[in-house]
């Protein structure tokens, strides 16, 4: 692979409030097209982790458009991905759309940044268990285990919380992804520290439906 993928978010049974409270049951990693996925995303940063002042906002839409074929054949799902990202310092707005493919193989979820990407990453398992690992192109992704977790669509009991270790400029960051069975991922999380400067990424779930 090129790059390392990161999940698009996956899907829901309806749409959500904020009031909501899921124990869930069915995939992990659902694929229905049309089911479309409403994501907040927040960055703060500084100097020290103690003094963080919000540095991006923006919004992510997750979307399952179509089935296709990679061009060695097997069948995956299309997602759409658009972003649009405020950030404070310039202050400036900027959209971005990409795509990337998905596929059930087995135990496991693949992802393929393209039709004629013939590797692959492995993305998730399908049946987690605390302590299963795998390799997501250059990291090391780990099932931590159960946990009950809260974003502004609602409050997901027993989501599996994997933590992929990357190595970037010299050292490594930590990235946490919160998967709720039959929603999909519902939270994205990581920190870094580097020469005096701090910076928390996260990304929740806002709302979803699935078809």
């Amino acid at each position: 692979m090129k790059r390392v993928l990161v999940p698009a978010a996956i899907a829901a049974v309806a749409l959500m409030g904020t009031s909501c409270t899921t124990a869930g049951s069915g995939d992990i990693f659902p694929m229905s097209v049309g089911s479309v996925w409403n994501m907040n995303i927040l960055v703060t940063a500084g100097a020290t982790a103690a003094s963080l002042d919000t540095f991006e906002t923006g919004t992510v839409v997750n979307t399952v458009v179509e089935k296709a074929n990679l061009t060695t054949g097997p069948e995956v799902v299309k997602y759409k991905n658009e972003a649009t990202i405020h950030r404070r310092t310039p202050d400036s707005t900027y959209s971005s759309t990409t795509y990337s493919y998905y596929r059930e193989d087995g135990d496991w979820i693949l992802g393929y940044s393209a039709l004629d990407d013939s590797t692959g990453d492995t993305m998730m398992a399908t049946t987690p268990t605390a302590g299963k690992t795998w390799h997501q192109g250059t990291s090391i992704a780990e099932v931590i285990g159960q946990e009950d977790v809260s974003v502004p669509a609602g409050t997901y009991k027993n989501a599996w919380k994997v933590k992929l270790t990357s190595s970037q400029g010299g050292y490594n960051v930590d990235m946490f992804s919160w998967f709720a069975p039959g929603t999909g991922l519902v939270k994205f999380h990581y920190e870094s520290s580097n020469q005096g400067y701090s910076q928390v990424y996260d990304q929740e779930l806002t709302s979803t439906t699935v078809k």
